[in-house]
């Protein structure tokens, strides 16, 4: 009873594949009425033999490489002033990866009732009534993902010289704002198996004649193999700059001012995949019924059901996921130097804000 349990468990999902098999709704052999000294045979044999492959293999490779620049500007030497103001400089990248799912629904895989019954026999007559099923269902859910994603954002607006003008030396840089998103979701098997070998078996051997042998046997084998298996390489390199600093407003006769913008960067990386949801209801009813009934004298009888319900479900997940970040955001390395006037340098803020988040390998079986 244990092993029937196994079978019957259910798990639900959702499939984008459906896949029906013939039912079979009645199965029966039987020997009604027969004569003395006769010798009957009915037999009934059913094999159904399924074999089901869904495979994805997924290789991405996002390699980018964006630069946002509004610095490097200069205004040196200037007789009067030499000022430089910058504008913003924002980049914006995202990067999505989705793939690789399998999903398969198998419905009535050879189910339906099955009976075999004698039924009035001879006397001295020789009877047999056998149904045989054999349900073997083979299910193989493969997904292989490899995904490689390079980012490189560079955002500047500094780097700018505003030095030896005659009058003031002034530089105003614009913000640097940098956004990367990039998110990976692959691999994923969802199979739905309902009614693999159901059924309410029965045999029976009922009023036999006297010196009679009587047999009606129902064997019914059910065999489920299923493997779901996913492969996960994930690599995800971002290189992040966002710069505002590293400007000059050196020896001027006049002033010397450097006010700086802010630089922010936002790194959302996610990473999610490699699932197994397998719904298994196999195996036949629990009503199983042998009998025999108003057996004549003298008489041999035998009523066999023998159900063998087997199932075998592999879940499997390799994940390897390697997240490698270099963020600089920088508004420092600023310069007033040697002016008549006064030097000041202001800078702006920095904020940087990553987050790294990676849910892989989920089995679930019901």
């Amino acid at each position: 009873m244990d092993k029937n349990r196994i079978i019957y468990a259910a798990l639900s999902g959702v499939a984008s594949l459906a896949f029906t098999l013939a039912p079979v709704m009645a199965a029966s052999a039987s020997n009604d009425t027969t004569g003395s000294d006769s010798d009957n045979d009915a037999t009934v044999n059913l094999d159904n033999d399924t074999t089901i492959n869904q495979t994805n293999n997924l290789t991405v490779h996002n390699n980018i490489d964006v630069d946002s620049d509004t610095g490097d500007n200069d205004a040196n030497d200037n007789t009067g002033d030499g000022s430089v103001t910058t504008g913003d400089a924002n980049a914006g990248v995202s990067v999505s990866t989705s793939g690789n799912s399998n999903s398969l629904d198998v419905d009535n895989n050879g189910g339906g009732d099955f009976s075999a019954s004698n039924d009035t026999t001879g006397s001295d007559s020789d009877n047999d009534a056998t149904v045989t099923a054999d349900n073997e269902l083979d299910v193989d859910q493969v997904n292989n993902a490899r995904v490689n994603n390079d980012v490189d954002v560079d955002a500047d607006t500094g780097d700018n010289d505003a030095n030896d003008n005659t009058g003031d030396g002034s530089v105003d840089t614009g913000d640097a704002d940098v956004e990367v998103s990039i998110e990976t979701d692959v691999n994923e098997n969802e199979l739905e198996v309902d009614g693999t070998g159901g059924g309410d078996p029965s045999a029976s051997n009922d009023t036999t004649g006297s010196d009679s042998d009587n047999d009606a046997t129902v064997n019914l084998d059910n065999d489920v193999d299923i493997d779901q298996t996913n492969n996960l390489c994930v690599e995800n390199d971002v290189d992040v700059e966002a710069d505002t600093g590293d400007n000059d407003a050196n020896d001027n006769t006049g002033d010397g001012s450097v006010d700086t913008g802010d630089a922010e960067v936002d790194v959302d990386v996610g990473t999610s995949g490699n699932s197994n949801d397998a719904n298994v209801d196999a195996g036949g009813s629990d009503d199983f019924e042998a009998s025999n009934e108003n057996t004549g004298s003298d008489s041999d009888n035998d009523a066999t059901v023998t159900a063998d319900n087997e199932v075998d479900i592999d879940q499997e997940n390799n994940s390897k996921v390697d997240n490698d970040g270099d963020i600089d955001a920088d508004t420092g390395n600023n310069d007033a130097n040697d002016n008549t006037g006064d030097g000041d340098t202001e800078s702006g803020d920095t904020d940087v804000e990553v987050e790294v988040s990676t849910e892989v390998n989920s089995n679930n079986l019901d």
